[in-house]
Parts: C-alpha cells; sequence; structure tokens
C-alpha cells in the first residue's frame, strides 16, 4: 500500500475498556509501545485490543474466583469487582494486553505489509509464539507466579 504513494488519513486513537474500572488502554498507546504503523486501520487495531483485554480479565477474575484464602494475591478487587492495580501492575497489566494483541494481530500485518525488503517477520509463527509468550508471563507475573517449565511438573 504504501508502495504507490498511499497515505491514510490521520485515525483517532481509540479508547479501550475505559469505564470498566480496569487499566484505560488505547491504540495510539498501542501503536507506540509495540511501533506499530499509522497505516494499519484504527478499527481493526481496537477490534484486536478489546478480544485481548476481554482474554486477559477473564484469566484474572477466574484465578481470583479460584484462590483460596492461603494463596497469596498481590491486588485487591475494587468496589466495582474491577482488581485496584498499583502502577507497576498496570505497567505488567498493559504489557500483557499489548503482546497478546501484537501477536493475534500478525497475520493481519503480514496481508497488509507486503514489503519484499524491510525483514518482515510477520508470517513467522515463531515470532507470534514469542510475542503470546510475553503477554502470558505477564499474567503469571500478575498472578504472582514463577515461571511455567518442565521444573513444575
Amino acid at each position: 500500500m504504501s508502495g504507490f504513494g498511499f497515505e491514510s488519513p490521520a485515525q483517532a486513537s481509540v479508547v479501550i475498556d475505559a469505564a470498566s474500572g480496569w487499566p484505560e488502554l488505547s491504540t495510539g498507546e498501542f501503536r507506540q509501545h509495540r511501533r506499530i504503523p499509522e497505516f494499519f486501520e484504527e478499527a481493526v487495531i481496537a477490534d484486536s485490543l478489546n478480544r485481548s483485554v476481554a482474554e486477559i480479565q477473564l484469566q484474572i477474575t477466574e484465578f481470583l474466583k479460584l484462590a483460596s484464602a492461603d494463596k497469596d494475591v498481590t491486588f485487591t478487587l475494587g468496589a466495582n469487582l474491577a482488581p485496584e492495580f498499583s502502577e507497576q501492575q498496570i505497567s505488567i497489566y498493559r504489557g500483557a494486553v499489548y503482546a497478546r494483541s501484537h501477536a493475534d494481530l500478525l497475520g493481519y500485518f503480514s496481508a497488509v505489509d507486503q514489503k519484499e525488503a524491510g525483514n518482515n517477520k510477520a508470517q513467522d509463527s515463531a515470532q507470534q509464539d514469542a510475542i503470546l509468550a510475553q503477554s502470558n508471563r505477564a499474567i503469571r507475573l500478575q498472578l504472582g507466579q514463577g515461571r511455567a517449565g518442565v521444573h513444575t511438573l
């Protein structure tokens, strides 16, 4: 697309999950954190972020439901049943969501960005797995769990 002189119109950043009590995210912040080019459609990125938010929030809330009194949970629930995160925990949550969404969008990126030269790793499934692993490590950290490995079996 960009090879033909295409210039996308400026798109407004979309706020994700603003009213839920969970940390607020945005497509603009996602673009900055994960170096996403401006010519990817904002609505597609917002949809992916919403999917990632739903997945991660489900994992966290399911963990909290199963947590017993003897588990050391690193955050508490607020009045609206969303966790009350510290600034550090918000950073971890943001990293988990953005990594999950980045992995989710790799197929879309490869379909849109077809530059032959540019070391495009968007079609590399190992790259997608590595990015998804970043998200999973962040979720485990958020829940106060160590890295999963063979030694834990």
